[in-house]
């Protein structure tokens, strides 16, 4: 994972409009990991965000503060403080800000079909740093 300084400036996700914002705090280096990134959105108020069906990652979000409403192909539901939605692959949303915004955390994987291709990945750690919890297995004695 690469993750971001905490101070990278978010990015406005509408022109000129500096209450919505998007930003980056963690994201893969290359395919070697299954999540896809970490990020973080405010939403101003009566102001929304899509998640497209074609944007090929599986995502979770969590309400940190806030409340508004999702539609998806459930229909409209409220999201309050704490509210967790998990989107599968080739879903599309909307998520909708009340009259306060809205403070989402967003966790994008990427879906099983896609990790399942993926190389088994194993830390490599040198012999010095291996301990009894983490030992590879070898070929030899």
């Amino acid at each position: 994972m690469i993750v971001n300084s905490q101070d990278l400036p978010a990015r406005y996700l509408r022109p000129g409009a500096p209450e919505s914002t998007w930003r980056c705090l963690a994201r893969r280096g290359m395919l070697h990991s299954e999540c896809e990134a970490f990020e973080q959105i405010r939403l101003a108020p009566d102001t929304g965000w899509s998640h497209d069906a074609d944007h090929g990652t599986e995502v979770t979000l969590y309400v940190v503060a806030g409340r508004g409403t999702v539609d998806d192909e459930a229909g409209r539901r409220p999201l309050d403080p704490g509210s967790v939605l998990l989107v599968p692959a080739r879903s599309a949303l909307r998520v909708t800000a009340g009259g306060d915004g809205l403070n989402l955390a967003v966790v994008r994987v990427l879906p099983t079909e896609i990790t399942a291709e993926l190389p088994a990945r194993v830390p490599e750690l040198p012999a010095h740093e291996q301990t009894a919890i983490f030992r590879p297995e070898s070929d030899g004695p």
